[in-house]
């Protein structure tokens, strides 16, 4: 019997997206392997860092299936499996290639998140034994980051943080062949797959029912967090005659260019495709880290190439806002309550050093 095993998304990040294996058994021989690619070694010299850069290796490693599934099954994530109706001649070529994949020569490759994870491995596998390929059906177009999104609505810090470091690449449709780098999907081409007019799946085993995840509570998402940050800002401003601390401007502009900063250097030394192009660096311009320091080191400088760049800034800002729906790239909502509080800054620092001139 050879067999598509997805287990349902976990509470841990690493499980957040769930996972696939190919469980090959045989009742006769006592024969009963889990061949899994998303394995890797924590003790991998540099292993953060080489995750950060993409050089990080996978490896496709094979346990022993029930073991490893009632493992999962006790973290909490449900566990199904497709039963695929291949032939014997099939059933043994996929054991072979296995095999092989399994030598050290070749078990280990280079992860990439959405092109090459632990279910497009699966799919690739998949393809060459039956002769074609497969692909998740397609209920209306999605781009990558919006098939993420259901997955990472729970977690919406994360979310926030993920919507920052990938770029506008991720926001292109994906194919029902591409979309099976997520496990339900990989599991839905196959439910939905049929070789010469015969369905690819024999039969369907829900296994374990998965346990419900912790939701976060919505009023502590990051878009209602910074709005709220935003609004008390403004009114303690406000009521206190609209006096204000240049410094207090500079350290959140500061913030706002080391963030950009990181992101910049991010992406230009990791070979993670996601993080390319990404147009956040226009509201989180790395500049806003000079103009940041020189207002926390000297406040009331009168300098008019800071009374310029905060002009830009404060309009560049507002322009951001204005158009950003139409950009090729989506923003996270937690962004624009940001955005208007750097356009503010920026102005009210301009507009002081223009009263202070005069």
């Amino acid at each position: 019997m050879v067999s598509l095993v997805t287990y349902s998304p976990g509470e841990e990040l690493y499980t957040a997206f769930g996972h696939s294996c190919i469980r090959i058994k045989d009742d006769g021989l006592g024969f009963d392997r889990l061949y899994n690619y998303g394995t890797f070694d924590f003790n991998t010299p540099y292993f953060y860092l080489k995750f950060a850069r993409g050089d990080l290796l996978y490896e496709l490693a094979v346990g022993q299936a029930n073991a490893e599934i009632n493992g999962v099954a006790v973290a909490g994530q449900g566990v199904t499996e497709v039963v695929l109706d291949l032939t014997e001649a099939q059933k043994q070529q996929l054991f072979r290639d296995l095999e092989v994949n399994l030598l050290p020569e070749n078990r280990a490759y280079h992860y990439d998140f959405i092109f090459d994870n632990c279910s497009t491995r699966i799919r690739n596998v998949f393809e060459r034994i039956i002769g074609q390929q497969l692909s998740a059906p397609i209920k209306r177009p999605r781009t990558f980051r919006e098939m993420l999104d259901p997955y990472l609505d729970r977690v919406p810090w994360i979310q926030f943080g993920v919507y920052l470091l990938l770029g506008a690449k991720v926001d292109r449709v994906a194919t029902g062949r591409e979309a099976c780098f997520l496990p339900a999907d990989l599991e839905s081409a196959a439910e939905s797959a049929s070789i010469q007019g015969a369905s690819l799946e024999s039969r369907k085993i829900r296994v374990f029912e998965p346990r419900g995840l912790p939701q976060s509570i919505p009023l502590i998402n990051p878009q209602y967090v910074f709005g709220m940050t935003g609004i008390v800002w403004f009114l303690l401003w406000y009521f206190r005659k609209r006096g204000h601390s240049p410094r207090f401007s500079g350290f959140y502009l500061t913030i706002i260019g080391l963030t950009g900063t990181f992101i910049f250097a991010f992406s230009m030394v990791t070979q993670h495709w996601e993080a390319y192009e990404n147009l956040n660096l226009i509201w989180l311009f790395p500049g806003h880290l000079l103009a940041g320091l020189w207002l926390l080191t000297d406040p009331h400088s009168p300098s008019p190439i800071l009374r310029y760049y905060l002009a830009i800034a404060c309009f560049g800002s507002v322009l951001f806002g204005v158009v950003a729906h139409w950009l090729p790239q989506k923003f996270h909502p937690g962004v624009y309550p940001l955005i208007a509080i750097a356009a503010w800054r920026c102005a009210l620092e301009r507009r002081r050093r223009r009263i202070a001139l005069n």
